[in-house]
């Protein structure tokens, strides 16, 4: 399957992922903003007032009656940050029309609900429904302050917030609760509104669907777009590599009333975000930690017994490589020693050849997993496109068997070690 991309202005992109592997199709749209401390909050409170109702549809309750009328379709909507990107997202999902008892047009319904979802929230007195803002502004709060229930997500947020600084992506998905205080239905209203008129739009279509008919409904909504669609195939870079303004390892630690400790390793990684550093870094990061013969599990955790889990996960949007690792309170030293060999080790090529095979066959099989999962298909379809990169899995996974040795190497030489985040007892 290879996705077709259509520009229909300078802020609105269609994305055909035609298929018919699939009995239901996805529709999804992702409302792309830049990641700002003035309103992240705002931002991430938003999809969740989004899903509360539409002009036509006023309640969760005719939400759910109405997606139960169209064979148990589902709808949801929530946010993230994807590079220097903050986004807000909805998902509806529904059988294909060839499955339905009466012939019904669900993608069309589907089309119209995502579009009133969007254009068409439900209002009072021309802004949000006030109860639907402090009621989500609540659970929104619980959201945040949530966060340091999982230790070990709770760490790896405190070392990308040490490490990152004042780039944006230190900025945690859900915002502040402190800014939650100044949040109303009138300024909540007003943000969106910003939104509509500047964020960029990506419609996402995944499933056996008709070209002519997904363009024929976009041309109807959005009139002022050009008679001749334009098709993107080679986008621009869309993130940038972050500076770090690291000259030492910044040694960070924190205590809490915990039974693990919590290591985080942050490598600033000296590459550009093209295509060529991705399929480098990735084959480095599997043989790395991300896989269960990697060197960090079977080194670190399994002959060792040095951590009970662990394993490195490669941003691949803003170059940076973090090492994870729960420890035993007493083994700090030895784990973090037999970590850095890892990472040493790879700089010097000390890696067999059965690794990078390995590897090889684990991003294969990972990759091809996600042909099975429309909601995954989209997700790092859009992850892609804001990196600039264009492929399809397959060509994805050809690049992949393309690295060699020397490109591992060259890789690990331009990692360095930035952050030592330890979260430990009191």
């Amino acid at each position: 399957m290879k996705e077709q991309v259509i520009k229909l202005n300078e802020k609105i992109f269609i994305h055909l992922m035609k298929t018919d592997k699939f009995k239901s199709n996805v529709i999804a749209a992702f409302l792309l903003t830049d990641l700002d401390s003035e309103t992240v909050t705002k931002n991430a409170l938003i999809p969740a007032v989004l899903r509360r109702g539409t002009a036509k549809l006023q309640t969760m309750k005719d939400i759910s009656i109405k997606m139960d009328e169209m064979y148990g379709a589902l709808f949801d909507a929530s946010t993230d940050k994807i590079g220097d990107k903050q986004a807000i997202q909805l998902y509806a999902s529904a059988i294909n029309n060839k499955f339905t008892l009466n012939g019904e047009d669900l993608l069309a319904e589907t089309l119209e609900f995502m579009f009133d979802a969007i254009y068409n929230p439900y209002l009072e007195n021309g802004i949000f429904c006030e109860e639907y803002v402090n009621g989500e502004k609540e659970t929104l709060r619980e959201l945040i302050n949530s966060k340091i229930n999982n230790k070990g997500s709770y760490a790896m947020f405190r070392c990308t917030e040490e490490t990152f600084g004042d780039d944006p992506y230190a900025l945690f998905k859900y915002g502040n609760e402190a800014d939650l205080e100044e949040i109303t239905a009138s300024n909540l209203y007003d943000q969106y509104q910003t939104i509509l008129h500047k964020a960029e739009k990506h419609f996402y279509i995944c499933g056996d669907v008709e070209e002519e008919k997904i363009k024929e409904f976009f041309e109807n909504k959005y009139e002022k777009i050009p008679t001749t669609l334009e098709m993107i195939h080679e986008p621009e870079y869309r993130t940038k590599k972050s500076e770090l303004n690291i000259t030492e390892v910044k040694e960070v630690r924190e205590k809490m009333d915990v039974t693990q400790g919590k290591l985080v390793l942050a490598y600033d990684v000296d590459v550009d975000l093209s295509a060529e550093s991705f399929y480098k870094m990735t084959l480095y990061n599997t043989i790395l930690g991300a896989s269960s013969n990697s060197k960090l599990f079977q080194n670190v955790r399994e002959k060792a017994s040095l951590a009970y889990t662990t394993r490195s996960t490669y941003l691949k949007h803003k170059g940076v490589l973090f090492v994870t690792a729960g420890i035993e309170l007493d083994k700090y030293e030895k784990a973090l020693e037999l970590i850095k060999i890892q990472v040493d080790d790879m700089r010097k090529g000390n890696f067999s050849d059965e690794d990078i095979k390995d590897a090889k066959v684990f991003l294969k099989n990972l990759f091809n997993s996600i042909k099975d999962d429309q909601i995954t298909l989209v997700e790092l379809s859009i992850g892609n496109f804001i990196l600039g990169l264009d492929a399809s899995i397959d060509e994805m996974i050809a690049s992949f068997e393309k690295v060699t040795r020397e490109d591992i190497v060259e890789v690990a030489n331009k990692t360095r070690l930035v952050t030592n985040y330890y979260l430990c007892a009191e």
